[in-house]
């Protein structure tokens, strides 16, 4: 690999997806670069093409620099599908091999002179589905950025839509802007935990993390996400800068509000128990009853839930104030991981400090202003004052203050426009009702909301902006908007708007919440008619989005550079995956493209390394010969005869542990591993002695938030087998990442060398199916345990070697499973008897129920396995 050569060309079109429809034209349309010194990425690495796969690699390509040369790919799955934009969403298997491949992990503090800066802009929320202040901000800055030659930028930001998959990953590329979407409508929420750190939401976000491999990673709100994304950016060695845009850090409703609507402290050193209600203490199985009870259309029951909830909060006050001390302390760590902290006031900075945040890491920031789209207001003024109000119709942003105080001016003396929406205050409906009936005002022009691309033209059709919050706002961006405008404000005398309004300069400030205090601020500006053209003259220039890209580029450039060896350090240079001597066997029969993927997955691993082994069984084609090529790192023995699953895996067992291997990856050869995969199951491995196997949370390539098999259970009696969580949703997991469970199917297994030295290797006369559950139970009679790990996950296609209609599944199936129900718990005649009928029952409904294998040749098949196992005939 140390010259120059030309690259490998695979023989044969690449197939993929059940059905194994090719997915490369021709043999010129899968290339793997075998020149180290001329790809960006490790031997091996396959890349998009054509059709809708190249927006993929220009976007990569982009991110690497107008240089990096254009590579070829094939699919993993046949599912992959055209989103907004025409822009390919690829199914996850596929994406996990590019992604590792693309990147190659930098070292910490790699340069990044000279070549493009990759941005990861993580929030909430974006326009039109959330147009918030920080949302369109993220967006404007984001394009921003964008403008700039040397930066790709990529936002991360969550979604709600309860018509896609939970957790569900979506790509949309908005101009020069890539945009990933999870999909979190907190159906996978069971906790009150869970609400702000939720290991399913954040292995999803990791995921996007290590697709878009950035230099430097902006948090701009973390609400409806997972803080726990903070620790695993951490892991990678990436700079990360938060902007503190409220208070949700400090306060679960993020405004620093009680239920009495009063402005409070925050939890304070003890926790607090007035806002979390006690239900949150509930059981899971009780929070998904309550969440069905209040989706229900009668009123008398959806009460119930929160009658409950009241009555918890009266006799549990303390149980509630340890939820929320265990919040505000995980939220003090979270801080203290984050390389820089930005705040937009000093109002929200002392907030910060008072919570514990050290003075010196909080760095004080302004927020720049979109200015292309704003249009001056106008200076003429005739008839009545033009007041308007933007913003959301809650509690906190007090609208009914302005009602109050317009109906203290004289009639006609003022028209006013509400653009928001009433809703609910943290499900509190009843100042929503309220309000709804006062919007009829004869004063009032208009009311309700409007897209943002709008709100320039009605802050330019008013003479000034009223905010009446009665909570500590932070930096309203809504007037910075009007000031970019031309337009003064009237604000409460409170946080940061007292900061951003100079009274009597460019605006007015009232007394919060005192309705008089804001119609004296009106009248005076109907009683004086030159003040409005005063306060227009005293608005100073704004902050420009594109002034303030150029400050945190600058900004997160300093960041990277600095990200030197010492800093690194600070993160675990070297887990257990690293330390251990690791062999990962692929088994392949007669599929050299899947293998080849599998494979690739093993050698791109990140934080952790294996030693490839590939073992050809019944290797009578040019498979061997073309993996030899395509994989020169990786080992290839081969076998004449085809050995099986078990005995195949056992000449590579053999070989591994003969060259001081201390545990054996056993991989399909139809699976892709996570990223994270093999060292999350490397690190659990050698966490307990007891362990001996580790096994990863198979999923399905095609539809990847669906769990195949996350353990299995097994019970000796009836000889029944069940993989656990089989067509759940991976998010139903919940926080239990790692289980310890019968038995664990061989998709990927790893196993400690010392369970062999005990036990031996697989059993050959099972050949196929059944070995691994049985190597499992094998291994616990002697002492050791089998774990499922939830933050490992593998993608498998499944029955790419023998077929999924084929009725050799239903014969070495039902064969086997007789076996291990006779090897594991041998019973008396009559009990043997019943188990065994119980075992040939449940096969044949499977012929006869699925669609999947012919009826006559399966029940065929069932008969012959049946009679093998009573004549005691196994193997091949």
């Amino acid at each position: 690999m140390g010259t120059r050569r030309p690259a490998r060309w695979m023989e044969h079109p690449v197939r993929a997806g059940r059905r194994g429809g090719a997915l490369a034209r021709s043999r010129s349309d899968v290339r793997v670069a075998a020149d180290l010194s001329r790809a960006s990425a490790p031997a091996g690495t396959v890349w998009p093409l054509h059709g809708a796969d190249r927006a993929v690699a220009d976007r990569r390509n982009r991110a690497h620099g107008a240089g990096a040369p254009a590579r070829h790919a094939v699919r993993a799955s046949a599912s992959g599908s055209v989103g907004a934009g025409g822009r390919a969403r690829d199914c996850v298997a596929r994406r996990t091999i590019l992604r590792r491949a693309r990147g190659a992990r930098r070292p910490a503090g790699a340069a990044i002179q000279g070549r493009v800066m990759r941005v990861l802009q993580i929030v909430h929320g974006l326009p039109p589905a959330s147009s918030g202040g920080t949302e369109t901000y993220v967006m404007d800055l984001a394009d921003a950025l964008a403008r700039r030659p040397d930066v790709h930028v990529t936002v991360l930001a969550r979604e709600a839509d309860a018509q896609r998959p939970e957790l569900g990953l979506r790509h949309e590329h908005r101009g020069a802007v890539d945009v990933e979407f999870v999909n979190n409508t907190f159906a996978a929420c069971e906790t009150f935990e869970e609400t702000y750190r939720h290991p399913a939401l954040c292995a999803a976000l990791a995921r996007v993390v290590d697709a878009v491999n950035p230099d430097i990673v902006h948090l701009q709100h973390l609400t409806c996400l997972s803080t726990d994304l903070v620790a695993e950016l951490r892991s990678r060695g990436l700079p990360t800068v938060m902007t503190l845009n409220d208070y949700w850090p400090i306060c679960h409703r993020g405004q620093l509000i009680d239920l009495d609507a009063a402005r409070c402290d925050g939890p304070g050193e003890h926790g607090c128990a007035s806002c979390i209600p006690a239900g949150v203490i509930a059981p899971a199985g009780m929070w998904r009853v309550a969440r069905r009870m209040r989706e229900l259309p009668v009123p008398i029951v959806r009460s119930v839930p929160a009658a409950i909830e009241r009555l918890a909060a009266a006799a549990f006050p303390a149980d509630t104030r340890q939820l929320s001390k265990a919040r505000a302390d995980h939220m003090r760590a979270v801080l203290g991981a984050v390389d820089l902290l930005l705040a937009p006031s000093a109002t929200l900075r002392e907030q910060y400090v008072r919570f514990g945040v050290a003075p010196e890491r909080l760095e004080l920031c302004d927020q720049g202003i979109e200015t292309g789209r704003i249009i001056r207001a106008r200076s003429d003024r005739g008839g009545p004052l033009r007041v308007i109000f933007a913003g959301s119709l809650i509690l906190s942003k007090a609208p009914h203050l302005l009602l109050d105080a317009i109906e203290q001016l004289p009639p006609g003396a003022v028209v006013v426009d509400f653009l928001g929406s009433v809703a609910p205050y943290h499900g509190d409906r009843r100042y929503a009702a309220a309000l709804h009936h006062r919007l009829g005002h004869p004063a009032i022009r208009r009311s309700g909301p409007i897209a943002h691309e709008r709100v320039p033209a009605a802050l330019a059709d008013a003479d000034v902006l009223v905010v009446p919050s009665t909570w500590i706002e932070n930096a309203p961006f809504i007037i910075r908007e009007a000031f970019a405008s031309g337009l003064p404000v009237i604000a409460s005398r409170l946080g940061g708007m007292a900061e951003m309004v100079r009274d009597g300069r460019d605006g007015l400030l009232f007394e919060t919440g005192n309705a008089s205090s804001l119609a004296a601020a009106l009248q005076r500006l109907i009683d004086e008619p030159s003040l409005l053209g005063r306060l227009r003259g005293g608005i100073r220039p704004v902050f420009t989005i594109d002034e303030d890209a150029a400050r945190l580029h600058a900004r997160y450039a300093s960041l990277a550079a600095s990200r030197g060896p010492g800093r690194a350090a600070a993160v675990p240079a070297a887990s257990s995956a690293s330390a251990r001597a690791i062999t990962a066997l692929v088994l392949d029969y007669r599929t050299p493209a899947e293998t080849f993927l599998a494979a690739r997955s093993i050698e791109t691993s990140i934080d952790a390394h294996a030693e490839t082994l590939i073992v050809a069984n019944g290797a009578r084609d040019k498979g061997a010969r073309r993996l030899r090529s395509a994989l020169p790192r990786a080992d290839v023995i081969e076998s004449d005869a085809n050995l099986g699953f078990s005995g195949g895996c056992n000449v590579g067992i053999r070989h591994a542990l003969a060259r001081g291997a201390e545990a054996v990856l056993l991989l399909n050869s139809d699976a892709v591993l996570h990223p994270f995969a093999l060292r999350e199951l490397s690190n659990v491995l050698w966490s307990d002695e007891h362990l001996g196997i580790a096994a990863a949370v198979t999923v399905s390539r095609e539809e990847p938030q669906i769990i195949a098999s996350a353990g299995m259970r097994y019970d000796p009696r009836t000889g029944r087998m069940r993989h656990l969580a089989a067509g759940r949703r991976f998010a139903s997991l919940g926080t239990d990442l790692v289980r310890r469970v019968d038995g664990a199917s061989g998709c990927a297994l790893l196993i400690k060398r010392a369970v062999f030295d005990c036990i031996g290797l697989l059993d050959e006369a099972y050949f196929f199916s059944f070995e691994d559950l049985e190597f499992c139970l094998r291994a616990r009679a002697a002492g050791f345990d089998t774990v499922s790990v939830s933050s490992a996950i593998v993608y498998h296609e499944g029955a790419r070697t023998i077929g999924v209609r084929s009725p050799r599944r239903v014969y070495y199936g039902v064969r086997n499973h007789l076996r291990l129900a006779q090897q594991v718990a041998p019973l008396g005649p009559a009990a043997r008897l019943a188990r065994s009928a119980l075992i040939v029952g449940l096969s044949t409904a499977y012929v006869v129920l699925s669609p999947e294998v012919p009826m006559a040749a399966g029940l065929v098949a069932m008969m012959r396995g049946t009679f093998d196992h009573a004549r005691g005939r196994y193997g091949a």
